[in-house]
Formats: structure tokens, C-alpha cells, sequence
């Protein structure tokens, strides 16, 4: 049963839909995150069921209850700001506390949840110390606990990790998605990081300009894009536009597209192409995609090289990603599997 359902939103600012009939749902237990460009709307749409926003039309409902029109304490949501948004002069006690003390709790039910929820996010011993002797990624956890503490019916994340850097940002990964899992909180995790959408969500929304453009598993959205926006947004990917050349079918390397338009684009996975030598023998299945191309550019990563290819017939230039090393001007044949690749008139 969907705890969570927003039905046909709409927002704007002026000329810019920020939300334009937007719809989601989320389960039991479930998270969705939703991921898109700057200015497409998720951070609206999380902040329009937080009640921040006022919308112009459209419902909201948590639990079957309409909360449309209720004030933010009113909605039983917590919400996690990216900056934290600890008050300096608190404890951490105190800032775990705050939001129970609006609630009018007593004493002892507050000490009891604050002692839950530090312990449960194993920051016990940090109680009594202020925002500013902690680091960044106990803040977080500090950020977390005031949020859970209050045993929202939606839990709604507003880019949690982005103030930490790249390897706490990993580690965090698995711990938020193990602590969701435990608190089976109904979470709404908004995103700008689509390998972090992948790897912590049970489904993912996909927006673009105001609107919802997929909803799906990571794996559905990943191997089936709805769109060529979708299919561009998601992975490490080289997007290039293969035009007619001459008549019948259009020809993009080894295969034949029917179509009457004069021009497809192409996305393929960089990171699931290979690219071999030109001389070495390779197995090609059907629906495998074959192309051939000269090395222009080439870009050291660490455990693989990033390769700039120019292509016969096509005007833009390849990037894809390779272990072996191959050197400017060096003719090479690239092979894309069915399935890494997908065609848009």
C-alpha cells in the first residue's frame, strides 16, 4: 500500500513550471529517489510535500489522508536539509530533542527517543558536545537522528551526503541504505548523484523541466530508458548523432536502422563499450553494435583511459572508457553490445 501519493502537482514561478503534473507514489518501507538536472523540480517537489511550498493545484496524501493544505508540523514528515541546519548554540542532545519539544513531549519520552536515536546512530558519546566540535560526517548523523527521532510517517532527504567528500560518501551509501532498511520509513531522497540514486534506491524518478519523465527499478530505468533524455542522464555515456548518407536504410557501423528521418542519435555506454585494436579478431553477436574510428584524445584515470574516437560518418566524437592503452591516431574498432547501446529517432 503506497503511504505516500502525490497526485497531479502543479507549481510555477511565473513562466517556469517547476512541477508540471507531477505523480508519485512510495510503499511501505520503500525508497524513491528522485534525480534530475538543476531546475527540474525535485527539490520543489520534496518541499511541496514538506509543506513549504504552496501549490497550485494537485493533492497530496499520507496514510489515505489528504495533508494538502496542512502546515509543515501538521504533516508527520521529518525532513533532512543539506546543510544540516543544527542550531550552534545546542547540544546534540538538544538538537536531537528540538523537534519532540515542539510536540509538546514530556521529559521522559523525550530522553528516552533522543537515548534511542544517538544510540541507534551510534553517536551517544558525542551528546553533549556542539555542531562545531563535530566533523562533517557526525553532523550528518546528528542531522539523521533529529529526524527519525520523531517517528515520521515520510522521511524526505534533501542530498544528504553532498557536503561529504567522495570516500566518506561511499561508506555512508551502505550505512544510510542499511538504516533505511531497518527503520522501514517511507523516504523520499532527493539527488543530484544518479550512481547514488542506483546504488541505495528501491525505485527511482527520473525528472526533467517540471515533469516525470520514468519511474522504475534501478535496473528498468538503467537497461530501458523511456526516452533519450533518460538514457543520457543515466550512466557514463557518449551521445552522437549519425545522419544519412545515402539511400535505403540509415547506417550506424554494422547495423541497419529503418527509419525515414534523415538523422538518429545513438547513446552508448561508455563504461560497458570495449575497444580493441583494429587487427584483433572479435566476436560480434547479433544485435551487437560495430564501429570503427581513429584515437584523437586520450586521458589518464588511474585504472582505465578515457579515449576521445572520431568516427567514420559521425561528426562527433566518441568517449569511451578502456583499460588498455592505445595512442593518438591509432585506428581502433569499438564494440558495444545489444542492450549498452539504444537508438532515438
Amino acid at each position: 500500500m503506497a503511504v505516500l501519493e502525490a497526485r497531479n502537482l502543479y507549481k510555477s514561478y511565473g513562466t517556469v513550471k517547476a512541477l508540471d503534473d507531477v505523480s508519485i507514489e512510495i510503499e511501505d518501507a520503500e525508497l524513491l529517489a528522485v534525480i534530475g538536472p538543476s531546475g527540474s523540480g525535485k527539490t520543489t517537489l520534496l518541499r511541496s510535500i514538506a509543506g513549504f511550498v504552496q501549490l497550485d493545484s494537485g493533492k497530496i496524501f499520507i496514510k489515505s489522508k489528504d495533508i494538502t493544505e496542512l502546515p509543515p508540523e501538521k504533516r508527520n514528515v521529518a525532513m533532512f536539509f543539506q546543510n544540516y541546519a543544527l542550531w550552534p548554540h545546542m547540544t546534540v542532545f538538544e538538537n536531537v530533542a528540538y523537534g519532540l519539544k515542539i510536540k509538546k513531549c514530556d521529559r521522559k519520552e523525550i530522553k528516552e527517543r533522543v537515548d534511542w536515536a544517538l544510540e541507534f546512530l551510534d553517536i551517544k558519546s558525542l551528546a553533549e558536545r556542539k555542531p562545531n566540535q563535530l566533523s562533517g560526517g557526525q553532523q550528518q548523523r546528528v542531522a539523521l537522528a533529529r529526524a527519525i527521532v520523531v517517528q515520521p510517517d515520510v522521511l524526505l532527504l534533501d542530498e544528504p551526503l553532498s557536503n561529504l567528500d567522495a570516500k566518506i560518501r561511499m561508506r555512508i551509501r551502505f550505512e544510510l541504505k542499511a538504516l533505511q532498511k531497518k527503520l522501514k520509513i517511507p523516504t523520499l531522497y532527493v539527488t543530484h548523484d544518479q550512481e547514488e540514486a542506483l546504488s541505495i534506491a528501491d525505485r527511482i524518478a527520473i525528472m526533467h523541466n517540471g515533469k516525470v519523465l520514468q519511474v522504475g527499478t534501478p535496473q528498468e530505468v538503467y537497461r530501458s530508458p523511456a526516452n533519450l533524455f533518460v538514457a543520457d542522464f543515466i550512466g557514463v555515456n557518449s551521445v552522437v548523432t549519425v545522419p544519412r548518407t545515402g539511400e535505403g536504410p540509415l547506417r550506424v557501423g554494422n547495423l541497419r536502422i529503418d527509419t525515414s528521418q534523415q538523422a538518429v542519435r545513438v547513446v552508448i555506454r561508455a563504461e560497458e563499450a570495449k575497444v580493441l585494436p583494429i587487427e584483433r579478431e572479435m566476436l560480434v553477436q547479433e544485435g551487437d553494435l560495430k564501429l570503427e574510428g581513429t584515437i584523437v584524445g586520450k586521458l589518464y584515470m588511474g585504472f582505465k583511459y578515457r579515449y576521445e574516437i572520431m568516427v567514420k560518418d559521425i561528426q562527433e566524437p566518441l568517449f569511451i572508457n578502456s583499460e588498455e592503452s592505445f595512442e593518438p591516431k591509432q585506428s581502433v574498432q569499438i564494440l558495444v553490445r545489444k542492450g549498452s547501446f539504444f537508438v532515438y529517432e
